[in-house]
Order: structure tokens, then C-alpha cells, then sequence
């Protein structure tokens, strides 16, 4: 039953003012739920976070373990817990919940910026994803003309040059030369593997990219490319340059 929990709740997240509900009230949300029992251990030994907000007629519970967050739907009358996605018949959306983001952590993840748009955006990109090389060939024009992009790089683990790509983006003496170096990257060159940064060096990129690693996981990103706009809510980014 664990590792059913823990592979099928849809973790997601979204940005809002909405209120939370208050941690007492929570906890009471998930003892009516037949998950309680196995995070009463994590909860009782704080390796567990959970934040909970209403709407629709649910209570809507995220829980940050260290297997990572997930989402579960309560029914306002409790009788009922939803593993997976609700869908609003009417509008054809996900009701989602509406957690506050942490903005310092977020903003201490981004590495550097570029564009001279009036609309601000996060794009968390891994220099070897092939889709994160897709998008730069389609939206590279309109990034750098319509947006101000903050970027956070996320090297994946199963990319096993990303990380070194990464080094060679960083160690840009500012942020024109790494957005350089980036779209380089990005567009085949190789010039990343004449780079050999020093002990001092990786010590100081592995700091920045766990911080970008920590803004990765406070937006909710799942893979690459993701973008977010200026409020954190998520952007497809084959939409980009037409969303309201």
C-alpha cells in the first residue's frame, strides 16, 4: 500500500494567496483517510510536511516526504480520498490546490537572466535535454525579444554530460556570457568539453545547483523545459508567446 501511495499521487502544485488551513486542522483531514496510518510515523518524526487548502468541495493535502510531494483529495464530508487528478466537468481543468511558493528559495536558484521583454519568466532548462534544445530552436527569437527569462538549470541525473555542460555555463563571467555559452550548448558546440574547472570550482557550481535543484522542486517543475511566469504558475512552453 506505501508504494502505491507514493507512485500514483499526482504531485503537483500551483501558486496562490489562498488561505492554508491551519496544521491541527489538517492532520484531522488525514485521519479520516485510509493513508493516515502510514504517515503518522513520518508526521510524529518530521519527515514529513503537509499543508492543506479547500475548494470545489475537496480538501486538497500536499505532502512533501522524502520520496518526494504528492497531492491527495479529500471530500469535504471526508468520506471519500482521491488518489490521482480531479477533473471540473464544466471547465474541462484539473482542480488543483493553491499553495503559497517560497520566493526566496526560487529566486536563489536562478542562475542568470537574459531578454529585454517586459514579461518575466523561469525557465528551468538542462543543457542536454533534447526537448530544452528543441524549444531554443522555436522560441529563442521570441524569448530574447518578448521576455525578461530568469534561468535555473537542472541537470537530470540520466543526462550524464549535463552536469559538466553546466560547469561550462556557469563559469561565465556574467550573465550575457553565460546565456552565451548556453545557447551554444544548447545548439550542438562542443566547447564545453575544453573547459576542466577546478576543485574550488565544482565546489562553488554544486552549491548554485542545488539551490536551483531546491527553486526546481518550490515551483513543481517535472522535467524539462519548464516555465513558469512571474506569479509561478506554470506556461506549456509551445505557448509561449500566446498566453494571456
Amino acid at each position: 500500500m506505501k508504494k502505491f501511495l507514493l507512485t500514483s499521487i499526482i504531485a503537483v502544485s500551483l501558486f496562490s494567496f489562498d488561505k492554508l488551513l491551519p496544521q491541527k486542522e489538517t492532520i484531522n483531514i488525514l485521519k479520516s483517510t485510509p493513508i493516515y496510518n502510514q504517515i503518522a510515523p513520518l508526521l510524529k518524526d518530521k519527515k514529513i510536511k503537509i499543508k492543506a487548502t479547500q475548494k470545489e468541495g475537496f480538501y486538497i493535502v500536499e505532502l512533501d516526504t522524502p520520496r518526494g510531494k504528492g497531492i491527495i483529495y479529500v471530500t469535504k464530508d471526508k468520506k471519500y480520498t482521491i488518489l490521482g487528478k480531479v477533473i471540473n466537468n464544466k471547465t474541462k481543468q484539473v482542480v488543483l490546490p493553491n499553495f503559497p511558493k517560497n520566493t526566496e528559495i526560487i529566486k536563489q536558484g536562478v542562475m542568470f537572466t537574459f531578454g529585454k521583454g517586459d514579461k518575466e519568466i523561469y525557465l528551468i532548462t538542462d543543457p542536454e535535454c533534447p526537448f530544452c534544445r528543441m524549444m531554443e530552436k522555436q522560441k529563442k527569437e521570441l524569448l530574447e525579444k518578448n521576455y525578461k527569462v530568469h534561468v535555473i538549470l537542472m541537470p537530470l541525473p540520466f543526462h550524464k554530460d549535463a552536469k559538466a555542460m553546466s560547469y561550462y555555463i556557469l563559469a561565465g563571467k556574467n550573465d550575457k556570457e553565460k546565456y552565451e555559452r548556453l545557447k551554444a550548448v544548447l545548439s550542438g558546440n562542443k566547447e564545453w568539453k575544453n573547459y576542466h574547472p577546478t576543485k574550488e570550482e565544482i565546489k562553488k557550481f554544486n552549491e548554485k545547483l542545488n539551490k536551483a535543484k531546491k527553486a526546481a522542486m518550490e515551483l513543481g517543475a517535472r522535467g524539462t523545459p519548464s516555465v513558469f511566469d512571474k506569479d509561478f504558475n506554470p506556461i506549456p512552453w509551445p505557448n509561449l508567446g500566446g498566453e494571456k
